[in-house]
């Protein structure tokens, strides 16, 4: 699908009321201050180790992953020995420059701006695409769908794309607009004129051609523990 046809056939869906154009054809999305985009040297963050949780599930030995976002490499510490293949993409110098300092055989990084779409430097078939927060730094529908598009054109047939429930919703603060916080059914929205399908793994939510593979059992184990630990945690303050 062209991006001119996505992005008309997004505007008919409940995304239709974010602005269609930017006027940041050069650099967009990059507004927002560096400190929001580079995690070269910042902790994991709850919704990215979701994520990895989620990954550390599957077999990926002949899998190649996409991570949009690459932070602090540690997607690519963790799964690089497991998984053929990782690629990062990532529009902050200091985590490109992070990534090439580990020096990670299987694992390499390209500076590229993801609402830009398709960059010439990277080429699917992908099984995962990973980006934990792809709508915070938007700026427009128009970008929003260069960004998405690219994503299902490198996308494997059984292909996954990616992110997570608390990094879909979060808005940085006041300068961005709200409605780029998105839920379970805007997630939906986006992937369908592309053909992709929505499902729940836990707060993991995925975009996909068809039903997803599921995670091993340890991926539920782990899941099930943390809502009870949640769960559990008023009452242990209270007792203090």
């Amino acid at each position: 699908m062209s991006e001119d046809a996505l992005l008309t056939a997004l505007r008919r869906t409940r995304l239709g009321e974010l602005p269609e154009r930017c006027g940041a054809d050069a650099a967009p999305g990059l507004a927002i201050e560096d400190e929001w985009r580079d995690w070269s040297s910042q902790p994991t963050t709850p919704d990215q180790l979701a994520i990895e949780r989620y990954l550390a599930g599957h077999d990926l030995s002949e899998k190649r992953i996409l991570h949009v976002g690459v932070g602090n490499s540690s997607l690519a510490r963790r799964f690089a020995g497991r998984a053929k293949e990782i690629v990062g993409l990532t529009v902050a110098p200091e985590e490109f420059a992070l990534a090439e300092r580990l020096a990670i055989a299987n694992y390499r990084v390209v500076l590229h701006n993801k609402h830009l779409g398709a960059d010439a430097g990277v080429r699917g078939p992908f099984d995962f695409i990973v980006d934990n927060n792809p709508t915070t730094f938007a700026c427009c529908l128009t970008h929003f769908a260069a960004m998405l598009g690219s994503y299902a054109a490198m996308l494997a047939p059984d292909g996954q794309i990616l992110t997570e429930r608390r990094g879909l919703a979060w808005v940085h603060d006041e300068t961005c607009d709200p409605r780029w916080s998105f839920d379970f059914t805007d997630w939906a929205a986006a992937g369908a004129p592309l053909g992709l399908r929505a499902w729940r793994r836990g707060g993991v939510y995925v975009l996909a051609r068809r039903r997803p593979a599921l995670p091993a059992p340890s991926f539920w184990l782990g899941l099930a523990r943390q809502r009870i630990a949640a769960a559990l945690a008023p009452l242990a303050a209270g007792a203090d």
